[in-house]
């Protein structure tokens, strides 16, 4: 598209919306759960490492699915419950171990807004569940509880570069994304303020 149209397009649909007095636009919370499934689904996108120093621990984390849930408490959060698999090694009492299990880590953070694409900003793990009897299902549950910190910063980095949302359903979704403002976690939707 031309610049010239492009230019074109944002001043009618800023036009359209001052004369409307729209000044805002939602996006749902079963939209953006769709868009994260469909991310999912491509292998490449649903994986996860956490890495310490000194190699006492070396796991992926496949992501099978996730759920988003908005909501207003404490200002608004973004809710996130995750299903997924380790797969990987840890180094304990002078020893390593392979592991595989299921993991189910839940946390909440933020959103942040860059172009045209929304990002998951600063989780913080609420709770992890590690499925399971066996013995290396026992040390990862034994592992994860001192590596809490690590865990987060590797879903910072992870959502740092992997957005949850594109605004680009739509013609109207293309052109105000270029005028969002502010970002306000209401019930099971985002409210996107253009002015």
């Amino acid at each position: 598209m031309s610049q010239t149209r492009t230019l074109t397009l944002v001043c009618l649909i800023c036009i359209t919306l001052l004369t409307a007095g729209c000044n805002s636009f939602r996006v749902t919370e079963s939209k953006v759960n769709e868009e994260v499934a469909q991310q999912l689904a491509k292998p490449q996108q649903n994986q996860i490492e956490l890495t310490l120093d000194g190699n006492t621990l070396n796991l992926d984390f496949l992501v099978s699915s996730a759920n988003i849930d908005f909501t207003e408490r404490d200002g608004g959060l973004v809710l996130v419950d995750l299903i997924g698999k380790i797969t990987g090694t840890v180094t304990a009492f002078g020893q390593n171990f392979s592991l595989t299990t299921r993991v189910n880590p839940s946390f909440e953070s933020g959103v942040r807004i860059e172009e045209d694409r929304l990002y998951l900003v600063a989780p913080k793990i609420t709770k992890i569940e590690v499925e399971g009897s066996s013995f290396s299902d026992k040390l990862l549950r034994s592992t994860l509880g001192p590596l809490h910190e690590d865990f987060e910063r590797a879903f910072v980095q992870y959502f740092d570069g992997h957005p949850v949302y594109v605004l680009n359903h739509s013609p109207f979704e293309k052109a105000a994304a270029v005028m969002v403002k502010d970002i306000i976690i209401k019930e099971d939707s985002l409210e996107l303020s253009i002015f």
